[in-house]
């Protein structure tokens, strides 16, 4: 996957974002950012690290003028059938200071971008109802709502299941 470099038009501090695969040295950050940011959900500091450490994800850094300042991680699901696969993007988060300069959006892309190197048809995640900045983003880049889910965080919070199709000519569920 190659490193991207992209601004956000929208944002008055313009920060040059560069995208790439994590690295071992990245799971510290991973690891705290998740914690600060997913804590309210449950225990996600260990799962998310457990994630990162499985193997089986694909996890992507970005920073800005080298500092960390956000990360997409996606798992892949076996499919039912050859022609149909599918990966979750299993965490996005993005501190809060460099926040709504079009960093999640890029990470978005990214990870997209990786499922599809895959083989990857559809790309799904999970965010909280209340969480209407995260819904937000996701609606503005091509995912759809298909599904509530009542007390699906460990703390007890309700989900929404949001769906996008890969490439071209792709039917929706």
């Amino acid at each position: 996957m190659e490193a991207t470099d992209r601004t956000s038009p929208s944002s008055s501090l313009q920060a040059k974002a560069t995208t790439r695969p994590a690295k071992p040295a990245d799971k510290a950050f991973i690891v705290a950012l998740s914690n600060k940011v997913f804590s309210v959900y449950g225990p996600y500091r260990g799962t998310v690290s457990q994630w990162f450490e499985s193997g089986v994800t694909l996890t992507f850094i970005s920073t800005v003028g080298g500092r960390p300042a956000g990360f997409v991680m996606i798992g892949a699901l076996p499919a039912e059938h050859e022609e149909q696969t599918a990966a979750e993007v299993l965490a996005i988060a993005v501190t809060p200071e460099f926040q709504r300069r079009g960093i999640g959006r890029e990470l978005l892309l990214v990870a997209q971008k990786g499922a599809e190197n895959l083989g990857v048809q559809r790309l799904f995640l999970h965010t909280a109802r209340e969480n209407l900045a995260a819904q937000k983003l996701f609606l503005r880049n091509g995912f759809r709502p298909v599904q509530s889910k009542t007390r699906f965080y460990p703390s007890g919070q309700d989900a929404l299941l949001m769906v996008k199709e890969l490439g071209k000519g792709r039917d929706p569920i």
